[in-house]
């Protein structure tokens, strides 16, 4: 589990290097989804910190951050329109999303459903729960941007 754990907050940190010059340029429906996906990051960046020991444990902060999350997952397909603006640079998007697009938008469910978990074992206060939500919700995260996002 700790494994898992250092291993999101890794790729999260070296992400954000990435993903400042990504956003450069982007305009309309890119940069919407550029900026969702940042606060999806941020996000889970603020749990793995807590998870980790790195900030002080607050099953508050954490329930906000599953929200966010669920906010953003759910507008995550429609933030991907079969058009030539959603694939203008400086998009990290592969065309697989679209042709995948019934299982890039499952993905997106199950997105949602783990941060739904989250939420859940957030507010229940228990730490445990929390912990186990969070890993299955990076992994949900990872199985859609290994296949639909390029490579930074």
């Amino acid at each position: 589990m700790r494994n898992l754990l250092f291993v999101l907050l890794a790729c999260a940190a070296a992400g954000i290097a990435g993903a400042v010059l990504a956003h450069e340029g982007a305009t309309g429906i890119v940069r919407e989804r550029m900026d969702a996906m940042s606060a999806m990051k941020d996000a889970m960046t603020a749990v793995g910190r807590m998870l980790k020991g790195e900030s002080p444990f607050d099953a508050v902060v954490v329930g906000e951050a599953a929200e966010t999350i669920i906010e953003q997952g759910e507008r995550i397909a429609a933030r991907f329109p079969d058009n030539q603006e959603s694939r203008q640079h400086p998009s990290e998007a592969r065309e697989a999303i679209w042709a995948e697009f019934d299982r890039f938008e499952a993905l997106a469910g199950d997105t949602v459903e783990a941060a739904i978990a989250l939420s859940s074992a957030a507010a229940d206060k228990d730490r445990t729960a929390i912990a186990d939500a969070f890993a299955t919700l990076g992994k949900t995260c990872s199985a859609c941007h290994e296949d639909y996002r390029k490579p930074e």
